[in-house]
């Protein structure tokens, strides 16, 4: 995108940078929970397939095609 200005990419870059490593980590983690729980409701609200986004359902699926 370059409808942000390169002083505030400075900026944004600086204050990422501040943090530590296990802050930048967390931030990490839990912004990609919170993409994957939104994309999650999406597509159940919206009844689209979750496909990779339910692994469990997934490996369910899988372990009763191999038992039967």
């Amino acid at each position: 995108m370059t409808d942000t200005p390169e002083h505030i990419y400075a900026l944004q870059l600086k204050l990422w940078l501040e943090k530590t490593p296990e802050e930048r980590l967390y931030q990490f983690i839990t912004d990609n929970d919170f993409m994957y729980q939104a994309l999650r409701e999406f597509k159940i609200k919206n009844g689209l397939p979750l496909g990779d986004l339910d692994p469990v359902g997934e490996y369910l699926k899988k372990s009763r095609l191999q038992i039967n």
